[in-house]
């Protein structure tokens, strides 16, 4: 099931999705725990017959008794609710997966609500190199939501379309569905370990790399997608580092940060982080301007250092908190700051 449209404040946003087994075991949520038992019964019946069905909460009235839930969001929220279907291809769930695997944009366009004969999940996507598909039944449908795919891909990520064509009208959700951000670590000291696993859980592709093979081991960051050992001075050569993702450079040897930093500085145009302290850092900034590597004022404001948000970190989890934290802010192109002193909508304004 999925969440389709959220109007007001709700726990999750349109895309949030769960999936329910047929024994009724739960995988995600698509609120904060207040809609699910009401959606596993009503996914029974879609199950048993097949047919797809939409529900909407709304959670705006004072008394706040929607289905007896009393969710309290405030919001209304809008859920298809789907069987996987049956298909030798897979369908729409395994391009995404095929797509995610390959770090590949796909935009899905799902119809929703339906004033015709489309069918209640019909879908058409769109891919960042041009391919696209349907099994939405109207062709004139078909290409209006496909175009409408398309375009999303160097858009808003979430948004919501009304199609009609050849005396049809739907309703559809819009979404990106993005590869998970990739986080670099560099050092593979005890310290990483906590955050290899923090990251790991908050669904980063995370590679590890260290010129220690004896720390470079599968066994020790057992949730890293890579681990590898990286020679000083030769991170660029061992490592296919995306230029918009996430490092956090932590060997704890001066020089092999020093040597990253040589790399990375005035390259990397994503989260760039030096664990230790400021008066550490500055010094390989002296050191590099010296060498001729000096900073831009840009690019020096682009480098997290120290690491991480003021939370009074001390432990290594602690600094993990604090470091990932600082690293998803600034992916997600916030500050990092108290969300009561924060004036506009906690996510942001859906198109």
């Amino acid at each position: 099931m999925t969440v389709v449209r959220v109007v007001g404040s709700a726990y999750r946003r349109p895309g949030a999705r769960m999936l329910i087994e047929e024994g009724g075991r739960c995988v995600g949520l698509v609120s904060g725990g207040c809609l699910e038992a009401d959606l596993a019964e009503r996914a029974r019946a879609v199950i048993e017959s097949g047919r797809p069905a939409f529900v909407t909460y709304d959670a705006r009235t004072d008394e706040d008794l929607v289905f007896g839930l009393g969710s309290g969001c405030e919001g209304t929220i809008e859920v298809l609710i789907e069987r996987i279907p049956e298909r030798t291809d897979g369908g729409h769930l395994a391009l995404a997966a095929r797509c995610l695997a390959g770090r590949e944009a796909l935009a899905l366009a799902t119809v929703f609500r339906s004033e015709g004969t489309e069918r209640l999940g019909a879908r058409c996507w769109a891919l960042a190199g041009g391919t696209s598909g349907a099994d939405v039944a109207n062709e004139a449908l078909a290409a209006e939501l496909g175009r409408a795919a398309a375009a999303a891909l160097s858009g808003v990520r979430h948004r919501f379309v009304t199609a009609a064509a050849a005396g049809e009208a739907v309703e559809a959700l819009v979404e990106v569905l993005l590869p998970p951000p990739e986080l670099f670590v560099l050092g593979a000291g005890s310290d990483a370990d906590p955050v290899v696993r923090l990251a790991v859980r908050l669904g980063f592709d995370v590679t590890v790399a260290d010129h220690r093979p004896a720390l470079v081991r599968n066994e020790r960051f057992p949730g890293a997608h890579r681990v590898v050992t990286c020679a000083p001075g030769r991170l660029l050569e061992t490592v296919d580092l995306d230029p918009e993702s996430a490092v956090l450079v932590m060997s704890h040897s001066y020089a092999h940060d020093l040597g990253a930093l040589r790399q990375l500085a005035g390259r990397h145009r994503g989260y760039l982080g030096v664990l230790g302290p400021r008066r550490r850092t500055e010094r390989m900034l002296d050191e590099l301007a010296r060498e001729g590597v000096a900073l831009s004022p840009e690019q020096r404001a682009r480098l997290h250092a120290p690491v991480g948000l003021d939370i009074g970190a001390e432990t290594p989890e602690e600094i993990a908190v604090s470091a990932l934290a600082e690293i998803c802010a600034v992916l997600a192109g916030r500050t990092g700051g108290m969300l009561r002193d924060r004036d506009a909508p906690i996510h942001g304004q859906d198109a």
